[in-house]
């Protein structure tokens, strides 16, 4: 997806709220179009996350610490090797989704915004319907997992799209 297509869904978006009001248009643009991209990225990070120790993960007794130089550069020539599309995936979908919510500011009102997402929407996190049937009736584990990650999603899309006009 490039920066042609956010624009299309933007004014695709507009005529939906001259139609059906702003929280349907936002529910198009945020919580299909947005929330997928978005999605695509948590997951390419995902893949990602231990590929490198955090700062306070490299103690001295760390197996990179440990093996030297020739173990560095090995590890670092296998993650180039074997996750470099990941990672330039990982790049993709960052630089996409700030210029979508770039597009999504100067298309909406940060009022609107902030309204459709402090309303709790669905961002497309949960199971299809066909196999959420089962799910709803019966508290579990995987309800509750799914549940947190949307919640978690939502609030750091706030953070993209409430926080760029005011910080």
């Amino acid at each position: 997806m490039e920066i042609e297509q956010v624009q299309e869904y933007c004014r695709e978006a507009l005529q939906l709220a001259e139609l059906e009001g702003a929280h349907a248009s936002l529910s198009f643009l945020i919580g299909e179009k947005f929330g997928l991209n978005f999605r695509l990225l948590r997951k390419a990070r995902r893949k990602l996350q231990f590929l490198y120790p955090r700062d306070d993960d490299m103690s001295e007794d760390h197996p990179l610490s440990l093996g030297g130089r020739v173990l560095k550069m090995s590890y670092a020539l296998t993650v180039q090797e074997h996750y470099s599309v990941p990672l330039e995936q990982v790049k993709h979908l960052e630089s996409l989704l700030a210029n979508f919510a770039k597009a999504i500011l100067s298309t909406f009102s940060q009022e609107d915004i902030k309204n459709y997402l402090d309303s709790s929407p669905s961002l497309g996190l949960r199971p299809d319907p066909k196999e959420a049937e089962g799910l709803e009736s019966e508290f579990s584990a995987d309800n509750l997992l799914l549940e947190a990650e949307e919640l978690l999603a939502l609030e750091d899309i706030k953070k993209l799209l409430l926080q760029e006009k005011s910080g």
